[in-house]
């Protein structure tokens, strides 16, 4: 595979640093390199780095480097891998070199190249099988069925840690998340190189995991915001197996209850297909009405009832929590007041002084009266898991009450609850504070409060009870989970999100600025905001401080950018010169593509 030496004499080589360019080095004599390859090499003074080759050519190395040594003797990325990461790079308006190092096992601590296989090779594919979203109850059952009797390599992704270390214990697969260690996670990667781990499991740092195509490809919780945390790769996870599998023809499998508003517009274009199966048990969807009752107490009568039985009837019950109180509501009526031009719900400034929209920075005075019903009761709140653990302990001296026991009569916690694997499913699921979920001053807050309610469904099932505590029975987010129906909550999250234009309809992006002063970080983010002045089709949002003025947080400013699909290539040649610059005396400047968090 490897070419003669002295035809090639030049790597290309990308490191993990904010510049989008190779750096070219001269192959001693003595290493037979190939792309896909880590070396270490000098960069910048007398420092060794390491990063990976990406290309081999013919030149004049007067006056270039050495390249120190290799890391291992075979490449870690395939072609495939390096196009991947590629592709990667230029959607998420990162470099090549930053992507593809994130994505890889850490290299090992001896100075001796490993013997290892090469990643497997394949031919570009023409087509493969459409993406699944698996929906029905017994989707993580029939996963683990496929898996076990499936040709063929499979890797599945995680959202986080814990659920990595479950599916794996599950599957008695390879672990290739930072929850393993190194050396334990290098064995996995080499090891599914060679075919000897079928399946292997993983987070966001397993996406490029060498598997012969095709393959199986797995995303659990498709709807998850850990598949979308900032910082590299900078594209959502799906996005990644997406495009990962129509390049070598995998079949990708997704599970979700409630899937993404963007999987669920891709399934009505007909680029996924949708797996709904037998509809799920489900269980009674209570509303509770909280007026004049949640400030004093966190429980209403519903749920007081709903604790009542399921401790006589030995169940337990979870009561989740919501630590979101930024948006103004009234307490009254249950109104939240939302930015005329962006629809998302207004945010109380930190220094209390007024409200802010997190899209397009308008700032407006808090209001004397509720324009909903003129009461005066607008302001965020909400109750802590301390003060709730605490409210229920006295109202039942007779049950056990836990933020950290599983087997306690009564669990007080985030949603993160609904996530734990339990023997039997949950007497009762109660929201003690549901308003703080659909308040959250961003679009999806009706999306996510609707996976939310659908999670809490099927974590109780059939003879179950979910009790919403809220000013909002109404809500079409509450009102489809109560009919156990995906159509009708999608429908009507679509046409809002088209409407405003949002996800899926068109792109985001958040363009930040860092600086030493907060006039060194509004300085910089308005040049660089200014720099796309002029491209068609871009929305530039005015820039607005994180954080409250004269705060350490007011030295970062944002801005929101929408625009079409391809908005990566409008703003890219604009924005790389600031992206790659790094530091200078005003600071710095980042980008998220995609961000699912405000």
């Amino acid at each position: 595979m490897g070419a003669p030496h002295g035809r090639f004499v030049i790597a290309d080589v990308v490191f993990d640093l904010p510049l989008d360019r190779a750096f070219s080095y001269n192959v001693p004599d003595s290493l037979n390199l190939r792309p896909g390859q880590r070396v270490r090499a000098p960069l910048g003074g007398r420092v060794t780095r390491v990063g990976v080759v990406v290309t081999l050519h013919e030149g004049d190395s007067t006056g270039l480097r050495p390249i120190e040594r290799v890391v291992e003797a075979t490449p870690i990325l395939s072609p495939g891998g390096l196009a991947l990461g590629r592709w990667i790079a230029d959607e998420s308006l990162s470099s090549w070199g930053s992507t593809l190092l994130s994505l890889l096992p850490p290299p090992p601590r001896s100075k001796r190249a490993e013997v290892i296989a090469p990643p497997p090779e394949a031919a570009r594919a023409d087509h493969g099988p459409l993406p699944e979203v698996w929906m029905d109850a017994a989707r993580e059952d029939r996963l683990a069925a496929l898996l076990g009797d499936a040709p063929g390599g499979a890797l599945v992704i995680a959202p986080d840690r814990d659920s990595a270390a479950r599916w794996a214990r599950r599957l008695d697969a390879a672990r290739l998340d930072s929850g393993a260690r190194p050396a334990e996670r290098r064995a996995a990667w080499f090891a599914a190189a060679r075919g000897r781990a079928r399946v292997v499991v993983g987070t966001r740092g397993a996406l490029l995991a060498p598997l012969a195509p095709p393959a199986t490809l797995v995303l659990l919780d498709e709807y998850d915001p850990a598949h979308k945390p900032p910082g590299p790769p900078r594209l959502h996870s799906r996005d990644i197996l997406v495009h990962r599998a129509a390049l070598d023809g995998s079949r990708l499998i997704m599970l979700a209850g409630a899937p993404s508003a963007e999987t669920w517009q891709r399934a009505d274009a007909g680029t996924v297909t949708r797996v709904v199966g037998s509809p799920a048990p489900w269980p009674e969807v209570i509303t509770a009405d909280t007026r004049g009752i949640i400030r004093n107490h966190p429980l209403t009568l519903p749920l007081t009832r709903a604790i009542e039985t399921m401790g006589r009837a030995g169940r337990g019950v979870a009561l989740i929590v919501s630590r979101s109180a930024g948006a103004i509501g009234c307490n009254d009526c249950g109104t939240v007041l939302r930015c005329p031009e962006c629809g998302v719900a207004l945010q109380l400034r930190r220094d209390r002084r007024g409200m802010a929209c997190r899209v397009c920075a308008r700032a407006d005075a808090l209001p004397e009266r509720c324009p909903g019903c003129g009461g005066h009761r607008l302001q965020p709140f909400g109750w802590d898991i301390e003060r709730v653990e605490a409210s229920v302990r006295r109202r039942f001296p007779r049950l056990t009450v836990s933020r950290a026991d599983p087997g306690a009569h009564v669990v007080v916690g985030t949603p993160g609850l609904l996530r734990a694997p339990r023997a039997r499913p949950w007497g009762a699921v109660g929201f003690v504070w549901f308003d703080g979920f659909l308040r959250v001053p961003d679009f999806r807050a009706g999306e996510r409060a609707f996976q939310l309610l659908w999670s809490a469904a099927e974590a109780a099932g059939a003879g179950g009870k979910v009790i919403v505590q809220t000013l909002h029975p109404d809500h079409y987010a509450v009102t489809a989970v109560r009919g156990q129906d995906r159509e009708a909550f999608y429908g009507q999250e679509l046409r809002f999100r088209s409407e405003l234009g949002y996800p899926p309809f068109r792109r985001l992006c958040h363009l930040s600025a860092r600086g030493k002063t907060a006039a060194g970080a509004k300085a910089l983010i308005e040049e660089a905001a200014g720099a796309l002045a002029g491209i068609e089709g871009l929305t530039v949002y005015p820039a607005m401080a994180l954080g409250a003025p004269g705060a350490i947080a007011a030295t970062r400013m944002r801005c929101v950018i929408k625009g079409p699909e391809d908005l990566p290539r409008l703003i890219g040649p604009a924005l790389r010169p600031y992206l790659e610059r790094g530091r200078r005396s005003l600071g710095m400047v980042e980008i998220e593509m995609d961000p699912i968090t405000s």
